[in-house]
């Protein structure tokens, strides 16, 4: 029959046009409108369709497992043990691994040497061995007792071992620490021989417990990302964050919520879908006797049968994978809602008994864009410009057009300060041996009831993708990016979570998680530098530098430290000792120097340029025979031309007009004052 008011030529913005016999001729509609139109290219969609990306390749995953004694402490805020919240997380990243992809696992655990509990094989074969039967807590992880020191290099060097021959799969090492290292071999010495091999690490415990620096730089320069958990439930939300990182296409969403004392349920928690081929809805809470559970709903709002999906539930942990479409559904807005499990054997409990629980929801999606902090490798001290820079892109390295947001945790007090206004304790030397500093840290946290007293500041701002913000190309491609030149202000570790939301016709996220450690800059303007028992010999003047380093905010650096610098001598100038700690956040350093040389030493820290710290100009007094040097010093120091760099002055030349007082000078017009200045 006949048909009016259709638009043979035009449909919908990004339709396809084909001809009568369905072959695809034209690519998305662009532009135009009625019968004059006009259609994308059509050979890049041909071959996007006749050459799919490839599919990804399998994983082998060594879990890297810490034992040393220091699990053996409490872990706030419930008081488990770190062993035990560590036991459950790793068990919950086993679990998540899928069976029959071609992924293999293995476990090291290590604490003064280490040991390869279980060689990298086939997932269906590992898993029972590792973890054992429901709820988990059994197998090779469940039998890891603590007890020694640490050594983080015998741990990750066991498991490049234990991935045996080559097996074409890509490599990753997933590393849980909680300590410092502190028995050989160290990681520096593995190092080298990791080769391509993606390096995951989990910080447990505060910036008093473990080596932020050390596992920062391990992360970025190896790929993977470094995280710091302080609890239980956050360990178990970033083995989670892990396994999407390693195996899938990241995080929907990850925030944490708590269900209040007397709420039986949650309010429904949105997820958006758009185009993923599978979603892992995994929950997590605080404590093993306060069980939950979810309930999980399509777009359309029809219930998802636990019978239909897997799965998987542990003592403190549940989830389910679902792969899409779902009963015909896919795209669009799911709904999650938390709800507390049914206590066996008591039919009605109170609700005003129910004692609040804190959980996090986390969503690990497969299929669409992966969303991946792309970090910088070197070191980050304070006064740096931090770029959060991040990439989201398609397998094939298309993207799509997104909002990303950032929200960042900075800490609002520097480690130094607080071991200076503490005052310097003694090293831990017995059992997992901790350094002075760390352990002046570790009792200012139990003292603040097992936090360090950094409460952090909360900051969000929007990335781009335009070329004005340091983010690579000047046209779109997928990178975000905005340089943050005010953001490092004190030392200790940065928290980052990304948001991107993209879709069109339907609304998607995805989210990425990681931290960084800021270490102290040695400011030479801010640094304090004096100059004590000055001797002349024979061989020059000798004496005692007392230099006491603060960053570029004026944060001391503190004691216990003399192991984040070096010092070298400037021109003229020779160390005669090693550098000292005082013990209360100043450092000495014997020094002799020429008669026209400046006392002073040149500080070098890692990956960042070297500065010159010497005494004010005028604290020195003068020696014998070098009275004229330091005159000269003066003099340019009056001219406005003093620099520490300068190893010598030369009078070349002298040209003095010495005024006379006059009191009977006279006003004469012809010149500009009274006492002959003039013409």
């Amino acid at each position: 029959g006949s048909i009016s008011g259709f638009d043979y030529a035009g449909g919908s913005s990004g339709s396809a046009l084909f001809d009568v016999n369905g072959q695809l001729v034209g690519g998305p509609l662009s532009s135009g409108a009625g019968c004059s139109v006009s259609y994308a290219p059509i050979a890049a969609v041909k071959a996007a369709l006749t050459n799919p990306p490839a599919p990804p390749t399998p994983k082998d995953v060594m879990i890297v497992f810490d034992r040393s004694g220091s699990m053996t402490e409490t872990a706030p805020p419930i008081g488990r043990t770190k062993l035990q919240e560590a036991r459950d997380a790793a068990a919950l990243f086993v679990q998540l691994v899928r069976e029959g992809q071609g992924d293999r696992l293995g476990l090291v655990s290590f604490s003064s040497t280490a040991s390869l509990d279980r060689a990298a094989g086939p997932a269906a074969t590992v898993k029972p061995l590792l973890v054992g039967p429901p709820p988990f807590i059994t197998g090779q992880i469940g039998a890891i007792t603590a007890g020694g020191a640490t050594s983080i290099g015998a741990g990750v060097g066991a498991a490049l071992l234990g991935f045996g021959a080559s097996t074409g799969n890509t490599r990753s090492v997933l590393l849980l620490t909680d300590g410092l290292q502190n028995t050989l071999p160290m990681i520096e010495e593995i190092e080298p021989f990791m080769g391509s091999t993606q390096l995951c690490v989990i910080g447990f415990g505060s910036d008093a417990d473990i080596d932020g620096p050390l596992l920062s730089r391990l992360a970025r320069q190896h790929g993977g990302d470094f995280t710091r958990a302080v609890d239980g439930m956050a360990l178990r939300k970033f083995f989670g964050q892990c396994f999407g990182n390693i195996f899938e296409a990241g995080a929907l969403n990850d925030p944490e919520y708590v269900l209040k004392a007397g709420q039986q349920q949650s309010d429904p928690h949105e997820l958006h879908v758009c185009g993923e081929e599978r979603i892992t809805v995994v929950v997590g809470w605080d404590h093993p006797n306060t069980p939950l559970q979810f309930q999980l709903r399509t777009p359309s709002g029809k219930l998802v049968n636990p019978k239909r999906v897997e799965e998987k539930r542990g003592q403190t942990w549940v989830f389910a994978r679902v792969t899409l479409p779902h009963q015909t559904e896919r795209d669009g807005t799911w709904t999650v809602v938390v709800e507390r499990t049914p206590i066996i054997g008591i039919d009605n409990v109170a609700a005003s008994s129910l004692p609040s629980v804190r959980y996090f929801l986390l969503v690990v999606a497969a299929g669409g864009p992966k969303l991946t902090y792309l970090g910088d490798q070197k070191r980050v001290y304070t006064g740096d410009v931090i770029h959060p820079r991040v990439g989201l892109h398609y397998r094939n390295g298309t993207t799509p057009h997104a909002d990303v947001e950032l929200f960042i945790d900075a800490p609002s007090v520097a480690l130094g300060r607080l071991v200076t206004d503490a005052g310097l304790r003694a090293p831990t030397t017995s059992g997992d041996a901790v350094g002075a500093f760390h352990s002046t840290l570790q009792a200012i946290a139990r003292g603040a009831g097992g936090v360090l007293p950094v409460s952090p500041t909360h900051r969000r701002v929007a990335l781009h993708d335009d070329g004005l913000h340091d983010d690579g190309a000047m046209e779109p491609d997928g990178i975000y990016n905005l340089p943050l030149a005010d953001l490092a202000k004190a030392e200790g570790t940065y928290h980052f979570r990304a948001v991107a939301t993209y879709g069109e016709g339907c609304k998607a996220t995805r989210e990425a998680a990681w931290s960084i450690h800021v270490e102290p800059a040695i400011d030479p303007g801010r640094t304090l530098v004096t100059i004590i028992d000055i001797t002349d010999r024979p061989d020059g003047r000798h004496g005692t530098l007392v230099i006491t380093p603060r960053d570029p905010f004026d944060n001391p650096l503190g004691p216990g430290r003399g192991n984040l610098f070096t010092v070298a001598p400037l021109p003229g100038v020779n160390i005669v000792g090693t550098v000292k700690d005082r013990g209360a956040g100043s450092y000495t350093v014997e020094v002799s120097w020429t008669p026209l040389a400046r006392p002073g030493v040149v500080v070098q820290q890692p990956d960042r340029p070297p500065v010159v710290v010497t005494p004010p100009s005028g604290s020195v007094p003068p020696g014998k025979g070098d009275g004229c040097a330091d005159a000269a010093q003066s003099l340019l120091a009056c001219l406005g031309l003093d620099d520490p760099q300068v190893a010598c002055v030369r009078v070349k030349s002298v040209n003095v007009e010495i005024e006379l007082k006059d009191t009977g000078c006279k006003e004469d017009p012809c010149r500009k004052d009274p006492c002959g200045r003039g013409k």
